[in-house]
């Protein structure tokens, strides 16, 4: 073993290959993101149109990301229906390799650490979601970890510009990455690196000019959209929830509650702790890659913080920040505890093991859930054999419409303009409006169906008789039914933490 270690450790192929296959058991859980499904619909309705849209034709931005639409198409162009799991792999492999760029960094030498510090990073659980899910963020840690490495690792220039700019096509967002970076790069290097800000101008400039003149929008309308559907759907203002929400999206307690903010702030204590002592030392760490790991946590503690108090409700945008917060606990642990190590090692490996089959239950528990019903769905609608011509209004916009190829209207207007039209004209009743305006030929409702006196879907009386004449009935898909046909230790993780809501189809009367 003290052979065969440093043997695969020093071979960056053997390293990359090890922390894919840790991988894959992921895939077996049919755990994929929602929205990795709108960045796809996007990248096929690019090639079979050569549009950059959701639906045929129409221009828009209805993915938060340019750079891996491309990246989408490319996939499905080489491997066709077949093309998710390609580059979930794809995305792995870059993922590991920018674990490793990282660990290289930090332990320039020590090909022992090195080796331990990719794989303990590649199985901890915003590592196994941000590069298993399907999403843009195996692209984005590979380009984090590129500037870090080559720009302010090794000072090349090149890096520095095009790194910056293939960030911000990516997303949007990693300005503040950037920011961060800049500062922790003129603390490196004692002055102002041009290339760095060229790269940052060139990046936002082409990013913004791209979307005004072919789209017409300055921004992504994905965030124009979220912002005018989002804003009488705000759950909680008061200081305490957003103090519960901040720890909810920063630790990886799916809890709002006192107990996980009081557990993240421990965990922020004993991560202050631990960068106290990285920074006093001068022995082991130099001055370099301590201003890295305090980039690093200043990044993932900004974001977290920002985002969480801007009320962004999506676990993704969480997920680096939380895999930089692991960056700096692993290099803790495995440079400056005084444990030996034939017991620390050990110990660090079954705590990671072990936040790696909590991921793996968590996983399988929404991959069957989604599996079951929303793809079910799917399949109900597809057993139809809809023409390309027929429509579909309904939230979300992933999987259903990705499979059934339908004209989307969505909800919150993310992938059809027409629907954020219809909401900044008529607040209460834009999806009742909507219905009468478009006559969809499928309709999904989510948690209640129309007609209810609890549900958002707000219909006069009159609205009430025209939708009961238009549209039949088809099927509910009860979340609750779904818990109790899941397999035994699904049902009990179910109990612990309901997950999913009913939905319910409709059909437009012929």
């Amino acid at each position: 073993m003290s052979k065969t270690l440093p043997r695969i450790f020093s071979n960056p192929f053997l390293l990359v290959l090890l922390t894919v296959l840790i991988k894959i058991p992921v895939f077996f859980t049919k755990h994929i993101q929602e929205d990795s499904f709108i960045t796809w619909r996007v990248a096929k309705n690019l090639l079979n149109y050569g549009v950059v849209g959701f639906n045929g034709e129409e221009r828009l931005s209805a993915s938060t990301t340019h750079l891996y639409v491309l990246v989408s198409a490319f996939f499905q162009l080489n491997f066709g229906d077949y093309f998710i799991y390609p580059l979930l792999i794809f995305n792995s492999i870059l993922f590991a390799i920018g674990s490793l760029w990282i660990g290289k960094v930090l332990f320039r030498k020590d090909i022992i650490n090195r080796g331990l510090f990719v794989i303990l990073l590649s199985i901890v659980p915003p590592s196994l979601t941000a590069s298993c899910l399907g999403m843009e963020y195996g692209t984005l840690f590979f380009l984090y970890s590129g500037l870090i490495y080559f720009g302010i690792r090794k000072g090349k220039n090149w890096a520095y510009i095009i790194f910056p700019v293939l960030l911000l096509w990516t997303r949007i967002d990693t300005v503040i990455f950037l920011g961060v970076f800049f500062v922790a790069d003129v603390l490196i290097k004692k002055k102002l690196n041009l290339f760095f800000i060229l790269g940052g101008i060139i990046g936002v400039v082409s990013v913004v000019s791209f979307n005004i003149i072919y789209f017409g929008e300055f921004v992504n309308h994905t965030i124009s959209a979220k912002k005018i559907a989002y804003k009488n759907l705000t759950r909680n203002n008061s200081l305490e929830f957003l103090l519960y929400q901040w720890a909810y999206y920063g630790g990886l307690i799916k809890k709002y509650s006192l107990f996980t903010f009081l557990i993240f702030l421990g965990f922020l204590g004993a991560l202050g702790y631990a960068v106290y002592q990285i920074v006093k030392d001068n022995s082991r760490t130099q001055f370099q890659i301590k201003v890295i790991l305090l980039a690093m946590l200043a990044f993932a503690l900004l974001k977290i913080t920002v985002f969480a108090f801007l009320q962004a409700y999506f676990d993704w945008y969480y997920w680096l920040p939380r895999v930089f917060l692991f960056v700096v606990v692993l290099y803790y642990l495995l440079l400056y505890v005084p444990v030996r190590r034939k017991v620390l090692v050990p110990a660090i490996f079954i705590f990671c093991f072990a936040l790696y089959g909590f991921q793996i239950l968590q996983s399988w528990a929404i991959g069957y859930m989604e599996e079951t019903q929303r793809m079910q769905i799917a399949k109900d609608i597809q057993a139809e054999n809809p023409s390309i011509d027929q429509s579909i209004l309904l939230e979300p916009a992933g999987k259903i419409p990705f499979y059934t190829d339908l004209y989307t209207y969505d909800e919150v207007g993310l992938v059809n303009k027409k629907i954020t039209a219809q909401i900044q004209k008529d607040e209460n009743y834009w999806w009742m409006n909507s219905v009468k305006e478009f006559r969809p030929d499928y309709i999904v409702t989510i948690i209640y169906k129309p007609g209810d006196e609890k549900s958002y879907y707000k219909m006069t009386a009159s609205d009430d008789i025209y939708f009961d004449s238009h549209y039949q009935f088809v099927k509910s898909y009860p979340i609750a039914e779904i818990h109790r046909n899941a397999p035994a230790i699904l049902r009990w993780i179910y109990s612990i933490r309901p997950i999913g809501q009913d939905y319910h189809l409709y059909h437009l009367r012929k």
